[in-house]
């Protein structure tokens, strides 16, 4: 069964990597075999989320932000009963819907932690929102200072706290207000496989607006571990090249470790066995 972490002790394990000159994987784990083996792989964190359940189903990761399942519910179900039983050392974090009206949102906390969840991080996020719909969210009161309050809670309850943003004024808002402990630009849905769409974004471009959102937060919040993710970071190489061109500390994964490291390997896997053949037999009288 997973460990339960202070805040403390999870920074004090990924600050010891960063000053290792390791770069942090956190990753999300959409089942039990999935935890098992990314642990195994030796990653920092791992994200229980929503999207994770949906990937895993053959669904694309927008699933998640539909009005599809109880994303806080699923998220506690599949921590329970699929993924921390199978993690032994690695630290868990949940995805957390901040804006969830149906739930009190520390009691709801609290049972993360209850069942050795060690930390949260605001997703799903009405900030993949843009335009007339976000705005109509938030003039209604269902808004991103949901999802602030939430991670300020968490801090309050000794949990480590992951905030997205995707847009500047979001980036501002998240570290000003909740300062969390790791701060993530979502580049976009990543690129590749059956479900993938990074809308054209090059490793590049994504380097790009990734390092502008970390000066942002870097500014004000100057001790925020930065990760990466999302459009065009899909392989390793990709990995090291966000590390290279811009101030991250590593990378957060969902599509590239739970639906393409599965996708093409079954694919291969089962038309090797299907590529097997009966040979000459005598025929029996």
């Amino acid at each position: 069964m997973a460990v339960r972490y202070t805040r403390q002790a999870c920074l004090e394990r990924l600050r010891g990597e960063i000053a290792k000159g390791r770069g942090l994987v956190m990753t999300g784990a959409g089942n039990g075999i999935a935890a098992k083996f990314i642990e195994r792989g030796g990653v920092d964190l791992i994200g229980i989320y929503n999207t994770g359940y949906f990937r895993m189903q053959g669904y694309g990761s927008l699933a998640g932000m539909l009005p599809i399942l109880d994303a806080n519910e699923l998220v506690f179900r599949t921590a329970e009963r699929e993924v921390l039983p199978q993690v032994r050392e690695t630290p868990v974090v949940a995805g957390v819907n901040g804006v969830d009206p149906l739930r009190d949102m520390r009691r709801f906390l609290e049972d993360l932690s209850r069942i050795n969840v060690s930390g949260v991080h605001n997703f799903p996020t009405v900030a993949w929102f843009d335009g007339d719909f976000r705005r109509t969210l938030e003039a209604t009161g269902l808004g991103y200072e949901h999802e602030l309050r939430m991670l300020q809670t968490a801090r309050d309850l000794d949990m480590l706290t992951v905030g997205y943003a995707f847009n500047e004024a979001d980036t501002v808002r998240l570290m000003e207000t909740a300062a969390p402990d790791i701060f993530i630009f979502h580049a976009g849905i990543t690129a590749g496989g059956t479900t993938g769409d990074a809308g054209g974004a090059s490793l590049e471009d994504t380097a790009a607006r990734c390092e502008r959102h970390f000066a942002i937060a870097r500014r004000i919040v100057p001790e925020v571990i930065l990760l990466a993710h999302g459009a065009a970071i899909v392989d390793p190489e990709h990995g090291q090249y966000m590390l290279d061109h811009t101030s991250c500390h590593g990378i957060q994964l969902g599509s590239s470790i739970e639906r393409l490291a599965i996708e093409r390997p079954i694919e291969a896997r089962a038309a090797s066995f299907k590529a097997g053949r009966i040979p000459p037999r005598p025929t029996q009288a």
